[in-house]
């Protein structure tokens, strides 16, 4: 009975084992049709990957992640600003689904401070005021759960460089938090291959319009 119950384990190990692998795997591969695309319909393509890989790892919460990742990109790329809304309502659907797996993600707060500012630009006069103090609180969240996260100082740093400075903005307002970016970027290591390790680069080129 024993030998029968070590069996049974072993091959319960070996079985999870092989799932990790072709997630990682699934993911890995995801990731690079991602970071290489350069269109809309690229892009689109990456969000159904990670939407069918998270399909299957219900657990999961980074295909969730890069799915919405994907979509709020898309946002940005389309110069359509009547599509946007709609791109930005699947990305907020799979952000949503992500929270409910990592409620307490700090990357997810920060994602979601990335798709807030593309809300704004589709009426900036109008969803200005009722969606920055959104977005300052979710990154304000993002920070609290891990200061040590890069993304959250770069979001607040690009929206104050991109802010008027009769409303507090400007490259003045946004210097230290550039500053304090990339001084989280330059000692950051992500917790694996797979977590979000995206901004270094652009914050970096941000800094040089100061």
């Amino acid at each position: 009975m024993k030998t029968l119950l070590t069996l049974i384990f072993s091959l319960a190990v070996l079985t999870a084992a092989a799932q990790g692998k072709n997630y990682e795997a699934a993911m890995k591969a995801a990731m690079e049709k991602m970071e290489s695309s350069e269109t809309v319909a690229n892009f689109q393509e990456a969000a159904n990957t990670f939407e069918r890989i998270s399909m299957t790892e219900t657990k999961e919460w980074l295909p969730l992640y890069y799915a919405s990742y994907s979509m709020i990109v898309i946002s940005y790329f389309d110069q359509d600003v009547s599509k946007r809304d709609a791109y930005l309502d699947k990305a907020q659907q799979f952000l949503d689904k992500a929270f409910k797996i990592a409620p307490e993600e700090s990357e997810l707060y920060s994602l979601l401070a990335f798709l807030i500012p593309s809300r704004i630009t589709v009426d900036p006069m109008t969803r200005g005021m009722e969606y920055m103090p959104k977005m300052n609180a979710a990154i304000d969240k993002a920070i609290a759960l891990n200061p040590e996260n890069p993304r959250s100082y770069y979001l607040r740093a690009i929206t104050l460089f991109n802010m008027p400075e009769q409303f507090g903005g400007g490259a003045d307002a946004a210097r230290p938090h550039f500053e304090t970016a990339k001084e989280k970027f330059d000692k950051f290591e992500p917790e694996s291959p797979l977590h979000p390790n995206w901004g270094k680069e652009i914050n970096e080129m941000e800094m040089q319009k100061l």
